[in-house]
Order: structure tokens, then sequence, then C-alpha cells
């Protein structure tokens, strides 16, 4: 277990502010650090130990020796492993002084001129808090945020405003092993040759050589580091915190929900309520689920943004990520068990994660942002599939003799850990907190982080609707099936792109050819649908069933993940054949070999030279459905790669088409759209209608605004089928998304609904000058195309809960109604001057709630005045 912040019952949490909080102006040097809540009486706050030792030997043992968790070669203490610190010189300053000699001012440390760089930081040691402890202050040079870390863990990150008022932007924890002695020894380090007083690029600082975090400013940790994810972040700091693998089996950070205000982003749930402030996320694995154990689902990133300015993100490649947030504690002192599943077992499984108030017998939440590396996925409360798999850092020497054996030395787990100079091994996290003026500026620095696409998707796809045969035929598809609905849409004089040819088109999964029994003549098939104006997809996943002619030649070429043979044989390896959501159990193309990799698309090239077809829906691709303890040629250094090699390597030799994909990591640089999950045909927020919004819009700020919702209605599963109004409101809810897709044909729900589906589309028609001219600039610079309605206005708190309306740009207010029966329903515009798209030339002064009427057949919708 490690120290944290207490639990609180919801009756005393206070409502989440609107914007930056805890203003304050006119402070001293030292300042007034905004009292902490106070631990439990278990974790009493103590002050720091009465001196750090003056400089002497270093590691001798002696009185003075200044403690660290690891030495170089040549006995200099260092703060961190070498491979961690290596963008550090090895000797380093130690900083000690007597409180006497600190007290109010600056850290001392041997005198050497720094290297004076533009994001260097400034670090002051304080003490005499209001609670009674000590803290280290560091600040950035160029920019107005500073960090402050208590002797006890805590942190508060803050930032000057304009008016050189200090802003609280987030609070938290660097949570300490329950069994660590305070008050101890703390120590703090800079780079050899640095000052603390002029100018540094990093701050060390050291729990009595058990707990490690060394502190960076953001720009310089992206240069002097081997990654990426934190590469062009600004106004803020990186903090790496470290803990020996003897001490404890993960490294946690927590992140107080309260101080930051309203939370976004992160993940898409199959509960997805908005702000997350309003959700009970239960600690567990973070990487795409379907239908995940905790309610994560197909698309996750690592970042969130807040209403007070704050941007969290984190190395989205650490193997072992778990994340929680505002978890429940129970009142009979039980504890939640909660298992991943497949196809029928989701009919009867709890959609999560539950809303605050939707806990009967919950009477507490924790109130923070859990961010946890661990040294594996073991947790007695969450089952999943990877359970038993071991990051390769973490293997004993016979897994790493067999993984040379298979050639496959590299090191799959690089990210978990870090090995110390005597061998050991930290659990690492590494978490980046920037503060910006509001969350408007905090979104935007999280995209410009992002790589970008080098294609956008095809602009017809996001003009026209897209037509799946999934909904209207599931696995009953056909040729003749295909043609006569490709007509009735036709005739219809509904608007169409693609034809999307869904399940049970091929002989058998893996085969990727027609099945000749059902698609007689698929050439001409695929040239009819051409004439008629269509192009022509088909929906494709990496899995591959034993009695396919895909399976035999796979196998005699190693192709596909493995397993081993039982746990009695633990070092015999078979196919790793699992299940899915269909029959029978498959195997997984093995994406972590190039060959396998070439040998699948060179077979969705021949589908396209051979027939013509355009493009693909790729489905699937979560680390989920892998067999227990995946073994691939290439160790996956952690679960989420997966899911990144099939997009990246496998769809995006696709890009820029007409192809679709439903996950990603780190594949915002991939030109495709990206659908969201499988949608219920029901109406609340628990993935029926009201998640279409929230889910749309997290999709943007995580990096992927070329959003395809999923099919209008829904999927009807177990047997609910939309009727007029759920189909007519759903088309309208998609009607301004960047795409549209339809399965349940509108003529089939009754003429009334084609009428008003036509009305709908005829909206969109209005304002595709606008999506294409959006979406261009969403391939340059990842701005969603739909917006929160905060990105209007990130000052106006009104706007942080507004879950059901959603903005097209900066000039168009969408506000749909979600909810069943109703005629009328509220409407906030931001500030500014708009007009009702319906009624032109009436003006309406924003920064004001309206009652509108909304008939059925009405799509409330806005465009701003512009100013004469």
């Amino acid at each position: 277990m490690e120290r944290g912040v207490c639990s609180r019952g919801v009756a005393s949490r206070p409502k989440a502010h609107g914007g930056a909080c805890c203003s304050r102006s006119g402070l001293g040097d030292a300042g007034a650090l905004r009292p902490f809540r106070r631990l439990p009486s278990s974790s009493t706050t103590t002050r720091l130990h009465a001196s750090i030792p003056p400089y002497g030997k270093d590691g001798d043992g002696s009185p003075g020796a200044h403690h660290h968790p690891h030495k170089d070669k040549k006995g200099h203490p260092m703060a961190v492993t070498s491979s961690a610190m290596a963008s550090m010189e090895e000797t380093r300053g130690h900083l000690s002084a007597s409180v006497d000699e600190r007290e109010g001012g600056l850290l001392q440390q041997e005198r050497q001129s720094p290297s004076q760089q533009q994001h260097a930081l400034r670090a002051r040691y304080l003490s005499d808090g209001p609670d009674g402890t000590s803290w280290l202050e560091v600040e950035r040079e160029a920019e107005p945020t500073r960090l402050r870390i208590q002797s006890d863990g805590r942190f508060e990150l803050w930032r000057k405003d304009e008016q050189n008022r200090e802003n609280l932007c987030c609070s938290g924890t660097v949570t300490l092993p329950e069994d660590l002695d305070l008050p101890l020894a703390f120590s703090f380090s800079v780079p050899s040759g640095q000052s603390a007083q002029e100018g540094c690029d990093a701050v060390t600082l050291s729990w009595g050589g058990r707990v490690t975090l060394v502190v960076h400013p953001t720009e310089n940790h992206g240069d002097e580091h081997d990654t990426e994810w934190s590469r062009g972040l600004a106004n803020g700091f990186v903090l790496e915190k470290y803990v020996s693998c003897e001490e404890t089996e993960m490294a946690e950070i927590r992140i107080d929900m309260d101080s930051a205000g309203q939370w976004f982003g992160g993940a898409h749930f199959m509960n997805q309520l908005w702000p997350l402030n309003k959700v009970s996320w239960e600690l567990g694995p973070f990487y795409p689920f379907d239908h995940g154990p905790t309610g994560l689902n197909t698309l996750v990133a690592p970042q969130w943004m807040t209403s007070s300015g704050l941007l969290v993100m984190m190395d989205p490649d650490t193997p072992c990520l778990h994340v929680g947030m505002n978890g429940p504690s129970l009142s009979n002192g039980k504890k939640t068990y909660r298992k991943w599943g497949t196809g029928v077992q989701n009919a009867t499984k709890s959609i999560l994660p539950n809303g605050v108030n939707e806990f009967g017998v919950a009477t507490e939440f924790d109130g923070v942002l859990r961010l946890q590396a661990r040294r594996s996925f073991v947790d007695e409360n969450v089952y999943h599939t990877w359970n038993e798999w071991l990051p390769s850092a973490w293997r004993t020497p016979h897994d790493d003799s067999q993984d040379d054996e298979r050639g496959q030395a590299e090191d799959g787990g690089g990210r978990t850990s870090e090995a110390g100079e005597d061998g050991g091994k930290d659990v690492r996290i590494s978490v980046a907190l920037c503060a910006f003026p509001d969350i408007l500026e905090s979104s935007k620095a999280s995209l410009k982080s992002l790589p970008k696409p080098e294609k956008m998707p095809a602009l017809h796809t996001l003009k026209d609707p897209i037509w799946t045969t999934w909904a209207k035929y599931k696995q009953w598809v056909s040729q003749r099936k295909v043609l006569k609905y490709a007509s009735e849409i036709r005739d219809s004089g509904l608007d169409f792109s693609v034809m999307e040819i869904d399940d049970r088109w091929q002989i058998t999964y893996g085969d990727l050819d027609f099945d000749p029994g059902k698609f007689p003549d698929p050439k001409g098939m695929v040239d009819e649908l051409h004439a008629m104006g269509f192009k022509v997809t088909l929906w494709v996943m990496p899995f591959i069933e034993k009695k396919s002619a895909a399976y035999k030649e796979g196998l005699e070429r190693d192709f596909f993940v493995k397993k081993v043979t039982s746990t009695s044989h633990p070092y015999e390896e078979k196919p790793g054949f699992f299940s899915w959501w269909n029959f029978p159990s498959v195997v997984a193309l093995d994406v972590t070999n190039p060959e396998a990799v070439d040998w699948y698309v060179s077979r969705l090239r021949r589908l396209q030279d051979l027939y013509g077809i355009d493009g693909f829906k790729f489905d699937a691709g979560e680390p989920c459905f892998l067999p227990r303890d995946p073994i691939t040629q290439r160790p996956l250094a952690y679960p989420s790669e997966y899911t990144h090699l099939w997009v990246k390597e496998v769809a995006g030799k696709f890009q820029g088409g007409v192809c679709e994909v439903r996950t990603g990591h780190k594949t915002q640089d991939v030109g495709l759209m990206t659908r969201i999950g499988d949608r219920f045909s029901t109406w609340d927020v628990r993935n029926g209608l009201q998640s279409i919004i929230p889910t749309v819009l997290t999709s943007g700020l995580l990096g992927y605004p070329f959003a395809l919702p999923d099919i209008i209605g829904g999927n009807a599963y177990f047997g609910r089928n939309p009727d007029t109004e759920l189909f007519v409101r759903w088309t309208q809810v998609n009607a301004l998304m960047p795409a549209m897709q339809f399965s349940i044909a509108p003529w089939h729900i009754g003429q009334e609904a084609q009428a008003m589906v036509s009305q709908a589309l005829a909206v969109r028609k209005e304002l595709i000058g606008d999506m294409l001219r959006l979406a261009e600039d969403a391939s340059l610079r990842l701005d969603p195309i739909v917006r929160p309605m905060w990105w209007l206005d990130p000052q106006d708190p009104a706007t942080f809960e507004i879950y059901d309306q959603f903005a097209l740009g900066d000039d168009v207010i969408v506000a749909p109604v979600v909810v069943k029966g109703q005629r009328q329903r509220e409407v906030y515009l931001t500030a500014g001057t708009w007009e009702d798209l319906a009624e032109p030339g009436r003006i309406i002064q924003g920064r004001q709630w309206l009652t509108v009427d909304a008939p059925l057949a009405k799509l409330p919708c806005y465009r701003r005045v512009a100013r004469t």
C-alpha cells in the first residue's frame, strides 16, 4: 500500500469550480501555501528531518553522507538509474545545509557556473508551512508556473495570470510507502555544474533512498530522453517517479479532482458521462477494450484537460498502466470484482463506469485521478486477458533465454522499469503537469504535441452518408441482398457514398476471399455498385479460424500469436486460439512480425486488384482479444502496442481513402476515420443515444477529429429495434457530426421517419462547406471538427457541464433532442450574437439559456452572426 489522500463522503465534496481557483496576489518570496487537507491519522504529516547532512565522501555510510537510491561506477550519487538519467553528468552537486541556513532562502550547493538554458528551472527550499511541513518549490525560469512538493509527497501546481495573481491548477500526491518513517532524511540534487539558484535542467528529490522523483521542464524532457510523448509540451513539468521493486509493486501519482475543476478526455467509456467528475471509475488496466471490465471501450489515451487550465499527460507506453478516477468505497466493506467477457456475456454485464449517484452501497469516493505503473497486471479485483503477462523487463532468466531462442532478445518492457547499477530495478511512472490560462489553451497544447496525419479521409465519405449491411442483415449477407439494398438506397433519394459489406462475406474467417455460394460474381457486384455511385468496402479483422486456408499457410510461416501449451508445460508453445464475439475460436495475426504484416496486406491488395474493392472496415485490434500471456515474434512492450501496429502498419497502408478503424493507440497521424464502438438501440447514456455526443467530443480531444459515430439507430442488439422517434432523433444527432452511417433503412422504420431523415440531411447539406473546411484544418492541426461548448468560451462556467450540445467549428451551435418524448429543450448560447438556422435574421444575444420548441422534425441549430 502507498500513502495517499484521504477518502471523502459524497456530501462533503465541494462543487467543482468552473475555472482557475484559489487566486492570491502580492505574495512575498516565500508566498503562502494553500492549506492541504490533512491526511488520516495513520499518515500524519511531519516536518522535514532537521538537516540534510553536509558534504562528505559520497556513499561512505557516515552520518554526513548524502543518501541516494543508486550510485554510479565512481561512487557518485545517482538519484535515479543511469539509463534514466543519461542526460545528466555523472557527478552531481549536493544540495545541503542546516535548517537555519536554508530558512526562507535558496538551497545552497557547490558554486559552479550553470549552463544557462531557455527552459531552466530554479529551486527553493521553504519550511514552516501552515500545517508544520516543509517543501521544495520549483519554478520555471521562462514561464509563470511553479510546482511545490512537500516532504510528505503532496504537491501543488500554480500559475500566475496576467494580473500577477497566482491560481491553483491542481494539487496531488506522490504516494509514498505506508511504512515510510516520516520524518526522514529528504535529499535534493541538480545536475553537476548547475545551480538551483541560477538555473538547472532538472531537480531530483529522494525520500530516504526508497522513492525518487525527478522534475524536468516539459520542453527539455522530450529532447533529452528517448521518448516522444512529451515533446512539444510547454508551461509545466514532467514528474518521473521511481520506486524500487523491492519496495512496492507499483509507482503511483494521484491528482485531486476538485482542485482542478471539471475533467475531460482520457478514454471512450461504455457509460460516457460528461464531465468526468460525474463518474466513479474503478481502478483497473488502461488499454483499449471491447466493453472493458471497468467500462473502458475501444479508444484510450492518457491525456486529460480541466477547467482550471490543467493538462495531464503521461507516457502512453507504460506497460502495466492502471488508471482510476473518483474510486468508490463500499459501505458494506466489500470490494467489487470485475471480469472481462465477450459476446453474449456482455448482455447481462454492468455498463460501467457507474455515476457517483449510482452506487447503492457506496458511501465515499476518493476524489482523485490515480495513475499507476505496476510490475504486472495481477489484480484480485479485476480479471482480464493480460493478468498473467509480464513485460520482458520482469521475466525470469529462463524466460529471457526462451526469448533469445525465438529471436526476441529486444527488451519489451523498458518503459516499466530501469535497471540500476546494482542490477536492481525501479518501477517508473512519468507524468506531465502543465498549467495554462484556460481549458481551451490546455486542449490546444495537447493536440499540438501529437503527430499529425499526412493524409485525410476521402472528402466524399465526410460529405455523404456511409451505408453498411451489418445492422440490417448481420451475418446473413449475400450478393443478392447487397444489390437489392443498394437499389433501395438509390431509389429512396437519400444521399450515399460507401456500401460497406460486413460480416460473413468470406469463405471462412481469415481467408479474405468471397464465399462463392453467397457471392457468385463479386467482380460483377462491385462493378454494378460502382455504376450506381457507391464506393465499396469490406469488413476485415486480424482473426483467422482454424479451418481456413489462410490458417494453414500462416501456421507454417509462424504468422500468428501463440501461447504456452499448459501451465504444466510453460515452455512449450502452441497456436493461441481464443474466444471473441463470434464463433468459432480464432488466432490473431502477429503484427510484430513484418513478414506476417506484409502477407496480410498483400492479400487485401489482392482483393482490390481482383474485384475493385475501394477500402476496408478494419474491425477489432484491441489487445483484450489476444490469448492469455500472448507470445509474439517480438515481445510486446505493452498491450496497446498490438493496437498501434494493427492501425499503423496494417490499416495505415490504406489511409487517405474510404477506410475506417475502431481503435487506436498513438495513431493520430494515421489518416483514417475512427469509428466509436457499437451502440445499443436505447436512449440512455449507457452506450445509447445520449452517449454519442460526449463520445465523439472525447475523440476530438484525444486527437481523432475524423470521428465516425456508429450506426444511426444503434445495432439492434438483443432484439431491441429503434422506433420512429429514436431513429429520427439519432439521425439529428449525427447530422452535423464528421461522418454519418446508416444500416437500418429509414423506409423500414416508416414513411414519417424517412421524411424527417431527409430534413436532417438537408441541414447537413446547408453546412457541408463549413464541415469540409473544418476537415481540412483538422488534418493540419488536429483541431476537432465538432467541439465542446467550452471551446467557444472557456471562461464561461455554464459551458462545462453541457453534454447534449456541441459546436461545429466556432460558429455553429447544435442542440439536438436526446430525451424520449421531449418536444422542448433548454439551449445555451455562448457569448456573441446568434441566429436560429431555421429563422435567419432573428438575432439572439448569447451568454444565456433559451427554452425552444423542438418538435420531432426539428434539429435546433444556431449560427454566429458576424459583426458588421
